[in-house]
């Protein structure tokens, strides 16, 4: 079996998305696409719309073969963590060959420029360093040193701005630092941007598709969202909606009562700023807005919030190398391919088989669980009552 794999978020999944999936196994003429993507909540430091079973379930739907859920120790991390983890795991599995990223621009010039903050040259760090000096985000101060080390012009920065190049220049890093023999593959995006509002044209990006379910406006979704999943997604939106406000109240409390300076993504002095915001707002985005500054953008702030309700802390990251996985939804006539997963977990026992670190790191996809959970007036507890899904 020859498979490619595809890091998603489907938040949610839409045709663009059922796109990428046909586009990549017919460009890697692979037999078999397995996805990992990311859980309870996404990258953007954010509860995900709908449950990732759901989310899955219409992947398969839509021409996946399998789907693997991201753990939160990677989903809610910086981009370079983000698609670390999601390689690490792919690396593990063999029959997986390649990695298939959505890209806005030409894979050549995204391998030049993963290669540039690979290997620092002089020239390039020492422009890194001079822009961090200035108080330039790290995000914006490598961007900038790219720039440099190439030469380039304003087209280049206009090429590191876009969010999907960003993430493949991530994952190429990833797949050269780990030596993992995957072959990456890049489909270029189609119809609207990422963050675009837009809803016509051939294919509208998520951040539109959510918008338009807040708006209740299924008349225009339904020409977005394929037709199979349509009516799952739908009504479990109509169910059980993410509830902004107690998201906000259970953030803010764990502000106020634990320790903002263990979080991953915090710095020197960001806790403090964090914590003085907190006990003096009693709205998450009250605080978010006090705490922005030209230095620590809004999506760190946010990250470093959503890392200290989870407990994810600095001690958390000696799990990143076991870490797993866990299937959360396959194609009824590829279940074959569940005795290929390695380093994946089926069943929550799985975990005990994975090692200590593997179990430490579920009990933290369980907290995420369980607080998604109550954000969704959903009993139980999201990740363990959690069932395969088959389609």
């Amino acid at each position: 079996m020859s498979a490619v794999a595809i890091v998603c978020e489907y938040n949610p999944f839409h045709t663009g998305h059922a796109y990428h999936i046909a586009e990549s196994k017919a460009i890697c003429g692979a037999e078999t696409v397995i996805g990992v993507m990311s859980g309870f909540f996404v990258q953007r430091a954010e509860p995900a719309f709908i449950i990732p079973s759901v989310r899955a379930k219409a992947a398969v739907m839509s021409g996946m073969d399998c789907v693997i859920q991201l753990p939160t120790l990677f989903s809610c991390a910086a981009g370079n963590v983000f698609a670390e983890g999601a390689v690490r795991i792919i690396s593990r599995i063999p029959e997986i060959k390649y990695l298939a990223m959505g890209t806005e621009s030409d894979g050549n010039i995204l391998r030049e420029v993963a290669d540039i903050q690979l290997k620092q040259p002089p020239k390039f760090l020492e422009a890194l360093k001079s822009a961090l000096n200035k108080g330039l985000p790290y995000a914006h101060a490598i961007a900038d040193a790219t720039t440099k080390e190439l030469n380039s012009t304003a087209q280049l920065s206009e090429i590191l701005a876009k969010p999907n190049n960003i993430l493949a220049i991530e994952y190429l890093k990833a797949i050269k630092k780990l030596n993992a023999k995957i072959e990456p593959v890049f489909v270029k995006r189609k119809g609207n941007g990422y963050n675009s509002l837009k809803t016509d044209g051939e294919y509208i990006s998520a951040t539109a598709a959510r918008k338009l379910f807040e708006l209740k406006d299924y008349d225009t979704l339904s020409k977005y969202i394929p037709k199979q999943s349509f009516a799952a997604i739908t009504e479990e939106y109509s169910r059980f909606p993410v509830n902004p406000f107690i998201y906000d109240a259970l953030t803010v409390f764990s502000l106020r009562t634990n320790d903002i300076s263990l979080s991953p993504d915090c710095a020197e002095g960001l806790d403090i700023k964090i914590s003085e915001c907190a006990k003096r707002y009693a709205s998450l985005c009250d605080i978010l807005n006090a705490a922005k500054s030209k230095r620590y953008t809004m999506g760190r702030i946010k990250r470093v919030c959503l890392q200290t309700l989870l407990g994810i802390t600095h001690d958390s990251q000696r799990l990143y190398e076991e870490a797993a996985g866990k299937v959360i939804a396959v194609k009824n006539d590829k279940k074959s391919i569940l005795k290929k997963l390695v380093g994946v977990a089926i069943k929550n026992t799985d975990y005990k088989k994975l090692g200590k670190d593997a179990e430490l790191c579920a009990e933290i996809d369980g907290r995420a669980g369980g607080i998604y959970s109550l954000i969704t007036k959903r009993d139980g507890n999201a990740f363990w009552n959690g069932k395969l899904e088959t389609v």
